[in-house]
């Protein structure tokens, strides 16, 4: 058996009992990325596009107007179609929302052909520190404490959910008992993210820190 082979067996056999995070990333190459599929949201006017490989490795890039996508390729170009309100990208997909007059009929192709054009890989950030608080006395925690015991909630048991449908949410702040959040991508102007949604991180929040935490949406 050729060294070079006996090298490569060495490294697959030493990556083999690591999680799947903490093996080497292959480079993916730029002509190789590409939208495979769209996927609906709960949002009528988000639309969700799914590329083939991840392009960014942790948190999110989100693109409010003209003036945020400056410097970034991909939401400039999009945005410089007047019916985009904004573009939210996570993981391996780039969530668009149109604004109301605008309709998917005509605008699906264009922005498909833009993002295969425009996509890139961002460049990973130091690896995100998984939040572990103890909470068992939320009331007693100094405030530094209590944004980023709310951050751990956000991160735990929302976050995910909210990326399946091509949106997520931010921490704002808090002011007493009200933790203010602000809804990005898909769930930005979402007909649920006033109710159903509002309702459901309110409920996992007051569970897993402190019952008397309510949630605005700001």
């Amino acid at each position: 058996m050729k060294i070079s082979e006996i090298l490569a067996r060495q490294a697959e056999q030493k990556n083999a009992g690591k999680p799947p995070e903490d093996r080497p990333r292959k480079p993916v190459d730029k002509k190789a990325l590409k939208v495979i599929r769209t996927r609906e949201t709960p949002n009528p006017k988000a639309l969700q596009f799914v590329l083939n490989a991840q392009i960014l490795e942790n948190g999110y890039r989100s693109f409010a107007g003209k003036a945020d996508s400056a410097g970034d390729a991909l939401a400039t170009a999009l945005m410089d179609h007047d019916e985009i309100a904004s573009v939210y990208i996570m993981k391996n997909f780039v969530t668009v929302t149109m604004k109301n007059e605008a309709d998917w009929h005509h605008l699906k192709t264009p922005v498909w052909n833009i993002i295969d054009e425009k996509v890139h890989v961002y460049p990973s950030e130091s690896s995100e520190k998984k939040i572990d608080i103890d909470v068992s006395d939320f009331h007693a925690l100094p405030q530094e404490k209590k944004l980023a015991a709310i951050e751990m909630v956000l991160d735990r048991s929302i976050r995910f959910q909210l990326s399946q449908d091509g949106g997520g949410v931010d921490l704002k702040g808090l002011e007493g008992n009200e933790v203010q959040i602000h809804y990005q991508g898909a769930c930005g102007d979402c007909p649920s993210s006033l109710t159903g949604t509002l309702q459901h991180i309110e409920r996992l929040i007051k569970q897993q820190l402190d019952g008397d935490l309510t949630v605005k949406s700001v």
